[in-house]
């Protein structure tokens, strides 16, 4: 409501609402996350996390509790299906990694191509936790980012 008080945005392993993904996608998606299994967990992380990132992750899961860990899971397919990020008139990055099982790939690229001047990061090796799995490239892109913008104003 406010888009003067927004200088730039950065919008990470994410989507514009689940209307990006068909019902079966949607349905896949709820169904893997509903019983928090270590083999579910590893599941968000690519190839080349950092060793520690599953740990850190597991220990993350295992302390939410079970009513918030599924009024989360809820409240992410519920979002905002109509979002108009067409509309975004800011610098915009997209930042994704290129083995994101949550939100594929093309999720990303799609995000980015509606966003007018939208630059997209996809980072290699890399699951739907690009910060925890990689957090020195992804502070890289992240940070690259920024200070481009601060030059700019």
């Amino acid at each position: 409501h406010f888009p003067e008080r927004l200088q730039s945005l950065s919008l990470v392993s994410t989507t514009p609402g689940f209307d990006s993904l068909s019902t079966e996608e949607v349905r896949r998606f709820v169904t893997e996350r509903k019983t928090r299994s270590p083999e579910n967990v590893r599941k968000l992380l690519g190839s080349r996390a950092r060793p520690e990132a599953f740990d850190t992750l597991w220990q993350s899961v295992s302390a939410t509790r079970e009513e918030s860990y599924r009024k989360t899971l809820e409240a992410s397919v519920a979002q905002d299906r109509g979002a108009p990020i067409e509309n975004i008139r800011v610098p915009t990055l997209v930042v994704s990694g290129d083995e994101d099982t949550v939100y594929p790939p093309q999720l990303a690229r799609e995000t980015a191509r509606r966003i007018p001047g939208a630059e997209l990061v996809m980072i290699k090796g890399a699951g739907h936790l690009v910060n925890l799995e990689r957090p020195g490239r992804f502070n890289e892109v992240l940070l690259d980012f920024i200070e481009r913008q601060e030059r700019k104003s």
